[in-house]
């Protein structure tokens, strides 16, 4: 598999040992963003770039001079061209902190996603709460920064206990997210997901669900403040993320959530993104 690394595209085991385990960067000295794509070419990228933008200006990273949205674009379509991923496709940007000058570099991997729209789980997901470590409210932008240790712990949960996914609180008990993708849920007619203030993820695709909530008539709830005894009251549950869209969930403990809003956004979602 080819990668690009700032301005060069190299094959993955030709990558210098300083960059290959960019995932294993100090904590705090990293930060990514995933991008959707289709026939080579990402989608939503202006919000992408500006969500890129706003996560360096937190996290004090110096972007390159070079650094634009056309340079991002060129990068990420030369990536999925020499893998040959003409089809669905998520590419990875990592911008990783040298701790001695405060340069960044910037690696692009991808991976191939389907067909082409976003493909619902077939089966449900069954999820349960993670109370063993709390997610601490701070910035949207540095959930990942703040709880990689919470979600390693979440995901070991999850495996051990034959779950897909455990969703995290905040030490007040509020449900702010699982452990890769945002909190959704509908109840008689509202489309709800945590507010940013606790420190939800909040990625690129939860703002055009948002928006297409509202377009087909839900009353949005951004604000919802949702603890694990209202996982109970709820119609529906779904986890969103870009690499894997809208996400259904079928069982928390023993409660069975029906699936249909999910399924109506989804199609929505594919319709504005690939036509």
């Amino acid at each position: 598999m080819y990668i690009a690394i700032n301005q060069d595209f190299v094959k993955e085991e030709e990558a210098s040992v300083d960059i290959k385990p960019w995932q294993m960067a100090t904590q705090g000295c990293i930060f990514s963003e995933c991008i959707r794509a289709n026939a080579a070419k990402p989608l939503l990228l202006d919000r992408h770039f500006a969500s890129i933008q706003a996560n360096a200006q937190i996290l004090k990273f110096n972007l390159p001079k070079y650094f634009d949205i056309t340079f991002l674009s060129a990068q990420i379509c030369g990536v999925l061209t020499r893998n040959k991923l003409f089809q669905a496709a998520t590419a990875t940007v990592t911008f990783i902190r040298s701790l001695s000058d405060n340069r960044t570099e910037i690696v692009i991997t991808s991976e191939f996603a389907g067909d082409g729209p976003y493909e619902q789980n077939r089966q449900g997901l069954l999820i349960d709460i993670f109370d063993e470590a709390y997610v601490t409210t701070h910035r949207p932008s540095q959930l990942d920064q703040h709880c990689q240790l919470v979600n390693a712990i979440a995901k070991a949960s999850a495996i051990d206990r034959h779950l897909n996914d455990m969703l995290l609180i905040t030490e007040q008990g509020f449900v702010v997210s699982s452990t890769e993708s945002d909190f959704f849920a509908t109840r008689k007619g509202k489309l709800l997901t945590p507010p940013a203030e606790l420190g939800s993820r909040h990625q690129v695709l939860s703002d055009i669900v948002i928006d297409l909530g509202r377009k087909l008539n839900y009353q949005v709830d951004c604000e919802a403040l949702v603890m694990p005894e209202d996982l109970l009251t709820l119609d529906e549950v779904f986890l969103c993320s870009t690499a894997k869209g809208l996400q259904w969930v079928t069982g928390y403990k023993n409660h069975r959530f029906i699936h249909k809003d999910s399924k109506l956004l989804n199609d929505a979602l594919n319709k504005l993104l690939i036509g």
